[in-house]
């Protein structure tokens, strides 16, 4: 089974051990322990609890919160749909029924609106008898509805209980008494209520009050309905029927309160309440043959059993005693033996306190275990046999699995508290315990999760062998091994996930505190230990021992009976049958499992008084089903006996008799009321299996419970599959709800906790500290404050940051120590020293995580209860899905696991299969509660359940006392004695073994059993003289591996003969490897035979196989086991896929049980001079051993090692017998039986038998050809496949040529000679047509191209002759002629731009266009390469192509590159130095000398001089003589002088003359020359814009000034302009998506806004309401706070100091200061250059609208949300207190006047920068929010301030009317809106605003579209300089006004308007 690991975390402390329990990774399978030291941590208590595994943690809607690997359906919906609440369909319409059963519950509910009355008898009937009948009905909502209102608070319900509780008869109405009593406990006792988990809560709650202080209340009230039911029956005509269930409720009431209420289990009044209830049933149910008799009795049992558990439990407390040897009833067996008593914490004699995890004292103790004997008459402190029972099975199977991990942890613990370095050895001692360990482990981190909970990850350093491999290896690794691959993740570190067991305040707090101090450690892990299974079951003991229940107790647990009379073991009990049969007139009906021919003819029943010897009926049913003589007493034992044991002998059918059983039980299912039956195995192999041939029978309602099935065919009826669909009731999605909501909560304030935890370790700071001295320490608090008595900040650090000493301290104070520094902090904390600071803030830091951890344990207590709660619904879905099954699947860990929810399963019958191997502990835990029928089928004969603990086994010296290997079935079949047996009956049939094998287990064990006739028929094994052999060999085996702490023996020579037998059977061809099992008794050998064998087959081990190789460390073989088998004749390759008849089982005995093999090989291994024989010494396991096979078995193995056992005596004497036992195996070859073959070799198989059959030749002739085989003779199957080596002589037919194969074996297929000129039937000749195409000339494709015209569209084509152009699927390839709406021809054909609809209409539909679109960008040189879409086509995103000679731009080309700071690099000898920053425009002139370097050839540089030098263009050497270089004369570069015209090389590899360059890219625009043309100063360039970048002449791209430095005057210039630019148009993109979110914000707050108002008024009458209220509140503004902090962002990066030229102009400033000393020059004739504007145009610089723009949308967003505030405030004020009412952050009022002297400082400046719109904007916010502001009701100081805001915005919004004359965008519906407000404000305060008029002022405050996006027409500057664009043509061609400032703009007929200019600085 794929399990959890368990994990053992250890650290040390101070020298002293302490430790807590297991822990479990994520996914793992195995235990792990930590080991570890620490000095600076607190010192543990030793008293930690273990942790244990979980799964993983690989996530608004739940489903995706908590994960898909959730097992609960986190779906709150009521049709199970799997949508949520909010996004679910419409609800149906209820139908008539639930409509009236909602007003039937609607009208008993008002019956509970009111108090009772005393003795009203008419309204307790109609109460209860109303519940009964909801109880009754079918509308589980109501149901659960029931019990949840009787528990309300809102209701009367315990007062109508109470009423009825103190209700008395009154003389002549004991029948009305009765009556209403039966009402009541028949609702309160209803499985309804009892077996709803959903509701348990409420019922518990209800049973408390029913209940009373101490039973009180519920005793008092049964005692009398006691008396008035026995009157009653003695004294009037009262019907039994009503007295009888009456009687039966009470009892079932009394048991469910002493079950929910210990309390009332001591309460003096119960004994004779028992008493007084016996004596009732012996009155009323007189004959012992009415059913009620044996109920009501087994319930008084059950009750007594409670009482007196509680009893004995008080007086333990009280008088704790030892018991005395002198009560041993065996004297002759001196037994050491000391009663539990505390000897540790964990050291109790009440099982129900231990706790199943050891604790750490529990395992550093040296108190020997108290291991009670199985023996019941050895002694014990527990005198009640079934608490004895219970307590055995709990203590020896505890210690099975912990005894010795205790022992190995307590040797390896008790020696690192005596020599602490030992803990860093690297090879720990922990004695024959196998266990890994990983040092330096430590708790990384602990976390919560709302599904898994509190989780700690623990990190360790990788594997050594895993650190250096590959990411792929480790994953490989993590695979074959079974690992969890987080483990492997890293490369040097792993994590597992873990979460703790108990979740007391002890652990949670040191898993806190570990993981703040990264306390280092070890951690352990143990393989074997594996929680998941055995936890539940010990835990289910416990539960079971709390009740003192144990079902079937007289059976289980015989009494003595007087062996003189009877024998030791003679008697059997005498078992009735089942309760459920005890019916009158009940048979079981064996129709279903009649012949087919006897279904119509015979109608056979078995009553339940039959018996198993009735010869008659077993006659009849042998007859007449298909059940043998055994099978069919078996079937009549087990349906009259409520205990039934059914012994199946290997072969006999248990499994066929199992399902045959199941029909008849399933015939009488509903008339018997036996809801599910229950069928439990121990392995989930059988389970499956069985499951399996019950659906074959045509069971389908069949559940199975469990994650670990293999089966496809089972996949769908898991329950987690088939719960899916099942719906939850209102009220479970409302407790659904509301405990996810409240799980979130908590969870949200445990994260917080953890955070503070975490935060805390660190080094303590003001931020940690602050919240806990105000609360705690308020004098100390205010002496830290950071403002003074004023308001005012102190200046500087943080008075705590410079109180605070530096360094760190482990100083720790004492309480009284504390007590005096905290006294003196109180006075001045200035006056602490050093040491006492640093004391104070570790003693505070210790408070705060004193605190959180308090606070967090109570939380995660908090959080567990309603993950119980949680739990439990789910479980109540699964609870109704079960219950309606026809069949209920499951092993017997998982029904303890899911215990809690099959106890209220309503299920009368147990079916446990394979009994034998199913330990008690497991076996009595499976006896559920409602069971009546318990039948185990088994076989105590064949193996015993596997145990850990050799000391506990039957096999053992010291284990007879336990005997914890012993079933429960073997236990009651043999025998104890002095004590009966139970009667068993056996079936004696085998149908497996042929009678050779089967004599083998008949004379040793089953002297009844009997062959059936078919084992005689059954064939011999093919290639084999003797079908049963014993190879006998005398090769020792290898022994105990030394690596391995568990012995593991193997046997090389023995693999190897193995090998070779099983190859030589498969070879005979009558068996495949599927029908072979290849047995041994060890994990060893069988690892050994898998890494042999796995070259030749697909080797096939169980799941319980590969655990057992996991558990003994060959999890995913070894190297090792290669190196042994290297010597090997057969050869080693990697385990490839092989098909299905390739597959080979392997197999250990012990998990071979229930299945079987036509051959079956032995490798027995064990071969010593010891004459050891191990595992196989046992009866049990040698009988599973030789009946596994049906046709064939063959033992290999040391006969003399062997006899040393009786029982292999005798096997060895009957095999000598029949002269099947020898050192030589005897082969048979089948077509030459009189050749012998003896092999004794595992090479002989080769040699002797080389093809499966003899070393002659083969003698049969090849059946294809008629050559005779030339093999070695092989088997018939061999013979068929062989291929005939020699050449082929057949010819092909009709054309006779020869077959062209090598070898007659192949098939000589089709003839391939080639043929030319073959005739086609269009009459065209074709070459190199194969022969075989030939025959059929109409079938060859013709390739001739013709031309052929398509029908339709008529177009002529050019396609093959062969090809129909007619035919429907025939595509017209013509290309289609359409010129798309973009220009650009359709991409499409003529076939799939027209095509036919389903009408034969010609459809045409063109293809979208696949041309790039090409257009030019409007900003830069580039073109769009999009493919052509007809839109806008956006920012340019290809790469900048800006560069110089330091760096390059990696920006986009839309976004604004930062100009390069870096000093220029031209200069030459002739001019000098440029002096000015990189990218601003030269101030040197150019030179126009030639370069004197040399190039790289030799020769003199050709090019000017300060250039870079052009190796590749010599004019003496080079090979571009013919380039043309003089545009002016037209020149080459060879007819030009270099010396008088030096060429310039541009970065496109062109190169021209300096004079021609200079004239093309206008270099006399920068520089003035002379008379000669020689360049003589630096021109003005502050007049003119650059129209763009020079281009070269030829190719037309840019020049680049890395380059070419000689023109950065020129292009330096148009550089900066063009990302001027950039900045204008991505700032305003950007700009654009604020305002939109901005838009966004303001439509949500409206309307979540209009929602919160209403609800605000409701909040203020209810708490709940109000606190929810007030947490929206908190989120409310988030949003809005992250959208103001976008736009400071976006205004700091806007800002003028981050504009490119304003970056430039500080460079160049700088620049000029930094060589003031060598060039006098002013700054300010170095910032000539810069201008790029002619300063005669008043215009406002462009770059800084975007900054205008950025202030306006930041003031609407804060107009937004302080009108936001203003709304909510006053509904606020208007529902609650002024103090409760006031918002996170502070009340808007506070912010106003900030808020309005920014409006005023921006309408300022928009009047300066000429932008009127701007300004009316804000002046209408401005009012806005002084209108709010006055009437927020204020004091009078501040009613003044608000006066004076107003008339300012009076003033304001006059000005704007003014403004809004002008002609700008939106002027007019500004100007309206203008008019509002100041109809507004000319109110008085108190006046209310109505909605239509803001919204009037909303709809004119809204304006036309905005930003500035990039077109592909041409830009232009407005009279105030503000650009714009004008796509299409490029041209004016209508009149309008600027948006901004509303100056005219456009044209008429492409003329411009006066005062707009070209702005070509905006252009590429």
């Amino acid at each position: 089974m794929f399990l959890r690991r368990s994990w053992y975390f250890w650290f040390q402390s101070d020298c002293t051990v302490s430790g807590w329990g297991v822990l479990g990774a994520e996914r793992d399978i195995e235990s792990r322990t930590f080991l570890g030291s620490s000095r600076g941590c607190e010192k543990p208590s030793s008293n930690r609890h273990p942790m244990e595994a979980i799964k993983p943690t690989t996530q608004g809607n739940i489903d995706a919160y908590y994960g898909s690997t959730c097992k609960f359906s986190h779906n709150l919906s009521s049709d199970g749909d799997g949508h949520h609440q909010r996004d679910k369909p419409p609800r149906p319409e209820e139908t008539p029924e639930q409509q009236r059963a909602k007003s039937d519950y609607n009208a008993w509910r008002r019956t509970i609106k009111y108090l009772p009355q005393q003795n009203d008898e008419r309204t307790i009937e109609q109460l209860w008898s109303g519940a009964l009948d909801i109880l009754n009905g079918d509308d589980r909502e109501w149901q659960q509805m029931l019990a949840r209102d009787l528990d309300s608070d809102d209701y009367h319900g315990r007062e109508h209980i109470k009423t009825l509780l103190t209700l008395r008869s009154r003389p002549g109405k004991g029948e009305t008494f009765i009556r209403l009593a039966g009402y009541f406990l028949s609702v309160i006792t209803h499985g309804s209520l009892l077996d709803c988990l959903s509701v348990d809560t409420a019922v518990g709650a209800l049973y408390n009050f029913i209940s009373g202080t101490n039973g009180t209340r519920a005793i008092s009230f049964f005692q009398h309905i006691c008396e008035i039911l026995a009157n009653s029956h003695l004294n009037s005509h009262i019907q039994s029927t009503a007295i009888e269930s009456t009687l039966q409720a009470m009892l079932v009431a009394l048991r469910e309160l002493l079950r929910r209420e210990p309390r009332a289990r001591f309460n003096e009044e119960l004994t004779s309440l028992i008493d007084a209830m016996e004596n009732t049933v012996q009155i009323v149910v007189g004959d012992t043959r009415n059913l009620l008799s044996p109920i009501a009795l087994r319930q008084i049992r059950e009750i007594r059993a409670i009482v007196a558990r509680a009893n004995g439990l008080l007086a333990q407390e009280g008088n704790e005693k030892e018991f005395s040897p002198d009560t041993v009833a065996k004297p002759s067996y001196p037994r050491n033996m000391v009663m539990p008593r505390d000897r540790h914490d964990n050291d109790k004699a009440d099982i129900t306190k231990i706790k199943i995890f050891p604790t750490t004292q529990e395992i550093m103790s040296d108190a020997i275990d108290f291991l009670p004997s199985t023996d019941l008459d050895q002694p014990h402190f527990l005198e009640n046999k079934v608490e004895r029972h219970i307590d055995t099975c709990f203590r020896l199977y505890r210690h099975d699995n912990f005894g010795d991990l205790k022992a190995a942890l307590g040797c390896l613990m008790n020696a690192i508290e005596a020599d602490p370095a030992s803990l860093n050895n690297p090879r720990l001692n922990l004695g024959d315990f196998r266990a890994f360990h990983f040092p330096q482990a430590y708790i990384s981190y602990v976390s919560f999760d709302q599904r898994r909970g509190l989780e700690m990850n623990i990190s360790f350093q990788q594997l050594p062998n895993l650190r250096k491999k590959s990411a792929q290896d480790r994953r490989k690794w993590s695979t074959d091994a079974r690992h969890d691959f987080s483990l492997t993740k890293d490369d040097y570190q792993c994590t597992i996930t873990a979460k703790l067991v108990y979740h007391d305040q002890m652990n949670v707090s040191s898993a806190a505190r570990l993981s703040c101090g990264k306390v280092k450690g070890i951690l352990l892990e143990f393989p074997g230990v594996i929680p998941a299974t055995f936890v539940p079951i010990l835990e289910n003991l416990q539960n079971m021992q709390k009740l003192s229940r144990l079902p079937f107790s007289q059976w289980i647990l015989p009494d003595r009976i007087d062996t003189t009379l009877h024998g030791t073991r003679g008697h059997f009990l005498n078992i009735p049958s089942p309760l459920y049969t005890r019916q009158p007139g009940f048979t079981f009906r064996l129709n279903s499992i009649l012949k087919p021919e006897e279904v119509d003819n015979r109608n056979i029943s078995v009553s339940p008084t039959s018996s198993p010897n009735d010869e008659s009926l077993v006659g009849l049913i042998e007859a007449h089903t298909g059940l043998d003589r055994g099978q069919s007493q078996a079937l009549i034992a087990a349906l009259t006996r409520e205990f039934a044991f059914i012994q199946g002998p290997p072969g006999t059918g248990k499994s066929y008799l199992g399902v045959q059983l199941m029909k008849v039980l399933m015939d009488c299912k509903k008339s018997a009321r036996l809801g599910p039956i229950i069928v439990v195995c121990y392995t989930n192999h059988a389970l499956d299996q069985f499951l399996e041939h019950l659906i074959q029978i045509g069971i389908q309602k069949i559940i199975r419970i469990g994650g670990q099935s293999k089966s496809t065919i089972l996949e769908e009826l898991n329950l987690r599959k088939v719960s899916q669909p099942e719906s939850k009731t209102k009220s479970e999605n409302y407790l659904l709800h509301t405990s996810y909501q409240a799980l979130e909560e908590e969870s949200k304030k445990i994260k917080s906790n953890l955070g503070r935890l975490h935060g805390t370790a660190k080094r303590p700071n003001w931020k940690t500290l602050e919240y806990h001295l105000r609360s705690r320490y308020r004098q100390i608090h205010r002496q830290f404050r950071d403002t003074d008595d004023e308001g005012f900040k102190v200046a500087g650090r943080h008075p705590f940051d410079t109180w605070m000493p530096a360094g760190s301290s482990d100083v720790k104070l004492t309480t009284a120590q504390a007590k005096i520094v905290l006294e003196k902090a109180r006075d001045n904390v200035n006056d602490l020293a050093q040491e006492e600071r640093h004391a104070l803030v570790n003693f505070w830091t210790q408070e705060i995580c004193d605190f959180a951890l308090d606070d967090l344990y109570e939380r995660v207590r908090t959080t567990d209860s309603t993950q119980k709660q949680l739990v439990d619904i789910h479980d109540e879905v699964d609870r109704r899905v079960l219950q309606a099954a026809d069949v209920v699947g499951i092993t017997t860990t998982g029904l303890a696991k899911r215990i809690s929810t099959l106890q209220r399963v309503r299920c009368k019958v147990v079916v446990c299969e394979e009994a034998g191997e199913v330990m008690e502990p497991h076996m009595i835990s499976a006896l559920l509660p409602f069971a009546e029928h318990v039948i185990q089928i088994g076989d105590h004969e064949q193996l015993r359940p596997q145990i850990n603990n050799y000391g506990l086994s039957l096999e053992s010296k010291q284990g007879g006392l336990y005997q914890l290997d012993r079933s429960q079935f073997e236990r009651l079949s043999v025998g104890e004695a002095g004590r009966p047996r139970i009667p068993v009956a056996q079936l004696n049939v085998q149908r497996r073994m042929r009678p050779e094998i089967s004599t083998l287990i008949r004379q040793t064990i089953y002297p009844r059993l009997v062959d059936h006739g078919t084992t005689i028929d059954l064939p011999d094994v093919v290639g084999m003289q003797k079908n049963m052999y014993w190879l006998d060999h005398d090769h020792l085996e290898v022994g105990q591996n030394s690596e391995m702490h568990h012995k593991s023996h193997s046997n090389l020579w023995e693999v190897e003969m193995v090998h070779a037998l099983v190859r030589h059977i498969i070879r005979q061809g009558v068996y495949s490897s599927c029908d072979i099992a290849v047995l041994t008794p060890y994990t060893g050998q069988l690892q050994k035979l898998r890494s042999a064998m796995r070259s030749d087959f697909e080797i096939v081990l169980s799941d319980r196989d590969q655990d057992a190789l996991e558990k003994d460390g060959f999890a995913g073989g070894s190297s090792a086991d290669e190196a042994s088998l290297s010597n090997s004749n057969y050869r080693k390759t990697a385990l490839e896929k092989k098909k299905l008849s390739d597959l080979l089982r392997v197999a250990t005995v012990d998990n071979f049980q229930g299945e079987e093999a036509k051959v079956v090989i032995v490798s027995l291994v064990r071969s010593n001079n010891g004459k050891k024989v191990g595992f196989l010494r046992t009866t049990n396991r040698i009988n599973v051993l030789l009946s596994r096979a049906q046709h064939g078995m063959y033992l290999i193995g040391n006969s003399d090692t062997y006899s040393n056992v009786d029982m292999w005596q005798k096997v060895i004497n009957m095999l000598r017998a029949a002269d099947s036992i020898g050192n030589r195996l005897r082969l048979c070859c089948p077509r030459h039986p009189d050749t012998e073959i003896e092999v004794n070799e595992p090479g002989d198989f080769s040699k002797l038998s080389p093809e499966g059959g003899c070393r002659l030749a083969c003698l049969w002739r090849l059946p294809d050809c008629g050559h005779m085989c030339q093999a070695r003779c092989h088997s018939e199957s061999m013979h068929n496949v062989f291929l005939c080596p020699q050449p082929c002589q057949r010819l092909h037919d009709p054309c006779k040529h020869a077959c062209q194969k090598a070898t007659c074996g192949e098939d000589c297929g089709k003839c391939h000679i080639k043929l030319s000129n073959v005739p086609l039937p269009c009459g065209h000749f074709k070459d190199d047509v194969y022969c075989f195409q030939a025959q059929n000339p109409s079938a060859i494709p013709c390739s001739v191209l013709v031309q052929k015209s398509v029908p339709g569209c008529k177009h002529v084509v050019n396609v093959a002759c062969s090809v129909d152009v007619a035919v429907e699927r025939y595509r017209c390839p013509t290309p289609c002629p359409t010129t798309l709406s973009c220009g650009h021809p359709c991409p499409g054909t003529c076939s799939s731009c027209s095509r036919k609809d389903d009408t034969g209409q010609v459809v045409t539909s063109h293809k979208d266009c696949t041309k790039q679109c090409g257009r030019p960008f409007g900003t830069c040189n580039h073109t769009c390469r999009k493919r052509c879409h007809g839109k806008d086509c956006g920012p340019c995103v290809s790469p900048c192509e800006v560069r110089c000679q330091h760096s390059k731009c990696t920006l986009s080309c839309h976004e604004a590159c930062a100009p390069c700071v870096e000093k220029c690099t031209w200069e030459c000898e002739h001019r000098g130095a440029c002096t000015m920053p990189c990218s601003a425009p030269c101030n040197r002139l150019p030179c126009d000398q030639r370069c004197t370097k040399e190039l790289a050839c030799g020769h003199m540089c050709p090019g000017i001089c300060g250039e870079i030098c052009p190796n590749d263009c010599c004019h003496k050497c080079g090979n571009k003589q013919d380039a043309r270089v003089d545009l002016y004369e037209m020149k080459t570069y060879a007819e030009i002088d270099v010396n008088e015209s030096p060429i310039v090389v541009l970065g496109c590899g062109h190169f021209f003359t300096a004079e021609t360059l200079d004239g093309h890219v206008g270099l006399n625009e920068v520089y003035t020359t002379n008379r000669v043309g020689e360049f003589n100063g630096l021109a003005d360039i502050n007049s003119t814009l650059a129209t763009q970048i020079p281009r070269c002449p030829d190719c037309q791209r840019p020049i680049r000034q890395y380059v070419t430095q000689r023109y950065n005057r020129l292009i330096n210039r148009a550089v900066m302009d063009e990302m001027s630019k950039r900045f204008l148009v991505s700032g305003k993109d950007e700009l654009r998506g604020l305002e939109i979110q901005v838009d966004e914000l303001e439509h949500d707050l409206e309307k979540s806004g209009n929602e919160l108002r209403k609800t605000i008024p409701r909040a203020a009458s209810n708490a709940a309401l109000g606190t929810m209220v007030m947490a929206d509140l908190r989120k409310r503004y988030h949003q809005p706070k992250e959208l103001q902090k976008k736009l400071k962002d976006f205004l700091k990066k806007v800002a003028g100091r981050h504009q490119p030229t304003h970056k430039l102009y500080e460079a160049i400033v700088h620049s000029k200061r930094t060589s003031k000393a060598k060039d006098p020059g002013s700054i300010e004739d170095a910032l000539v250059s810069l201008t790029i504007q002619d300063n005669t145009v008043p215009s406002v610089e462009r770059d800084r609208r975007i900054t205008l723009g950025g202030r306006m949308v930041q003031i609407k967003a804060d107009c937004i949300l302080l009108e936001d505030k203003f709304d909510i405030s006053e509904a606020l004020k208007a529902a609650f207190s002024a103090k409760t009412a006031e918002l996170p952050g502070g009340s808007p009022g506070s912010h106003t006047e900030q808020f309005l002297k920014t409006c005023a400082t921006f309408i300022a400046d928009c009047s300066v920068e000429s932008l009127p719109k701007l300004a009316v904007e804000a002046s209408i916010y401005f009012a806005t929010i002084a209108r709010l502001y006055r009437s927020s009701g204020l004091s009078d100081e501040d009613q003044n301030k608000a006066t004076g805001f107003v008339d300012e915005a009076k003033e304001l919004l006059e000005k704007a009317q003014d403004l809004c004359k002008q002609p700008f965008q939106n002027a007019e519906q500004l100007g309206k809106a203008v008019e509002e407000n100041i109809k507004l404000l000319r109110r008085e305060w108190y006046e209310k605003v109505t909605e239509e008029e803001l919204a009037e002022i909303k709809k004119a405050m809204l304006s036309g579209p905005k930003g500035i996006a990039t077109h592909s027409g041409h830009w232009y500057n407005c009279a105030n300089g503000h650009p714009f664009a004008i796509g299409e043509c490029g041209m004016p061609m209508q009149q309008a006004r600027c948006p901004e400032c509303g100056a005219p703009i456009g044209g008429l007929q492409h003329q411009a308007v006066e005062g707009v200019t070209r702005a070509t600085n905006m252009e590429g």
